[in-house]
């Protein structure tokens, strides 16, 4: 069975393995993490993700000989939010967010399975905040949702 430990751990390794490339690098885009102590952005607008991790409450699934051995389903959510310069277009930011759902669409592997993940374009970056971002208006935002779920035995 899988900690909600490891499911993020797993569910991370998947979103940074399918980090697209910047064009203008040609390196992957940059990750942040909630509650990570993330780098500085750089002076010039540049493209990044940030991820949060969500989670509902689990239901149990299967009754396994009494308390303690029932088998729960946890229920979570990735939201990566893709951040690229205002002038570069919307079509660069529904790509890169499209980059991370079809890793994660299907995905299923070390007891996380995920089965759907929705891209969906967002707008001018002053409409959300993210920790480091001082100057949110020279960004647009696109997002990717990917819902997940594991089990537990407890």
């Amino acid at each position: 069975m899988t900690t909600a430990s490891e499911a993020y751990a797993t569910v991370r390794a998947v979103i940074e393995a399918a980090a697209p490339l910047d064009p203008n690098s040609g390196a992957k885009i940059p990750l942040r993490w909630r509650g990570e102590d993330n780098p500085p952005l750089p002076d010039l607008p540049a493209p990044f993700a940030f991820t949060l991790f969500g989670a509902s409450r689990s239901s149990t699934i299967e009754n396994g000989g009494g308390r303690g051995a029932n088998r729960h389903r946890n229920f979570g959510v990735a939201e990566i939010f893709v951040f690229i310069p205002k002038d570069w277009g919307e079509r660069y930011g529904t790509d890169f967010a499209e980059a991370f759902a079809s890793a994660l669409r299907p995905y299923r592997d070390n007891g996380v399975t995920c089965e759907d993940a929705t891209v969906y374009p967002g707008g001018d970056g002053a409409q959300i905040s993210v920790p480091g971002l001082t100057e949110p208006g020279n960004y647009f935002w696109s997002a990717c949702e990917a819902n997940f779920y594991f089990d537990l035995i407890g």
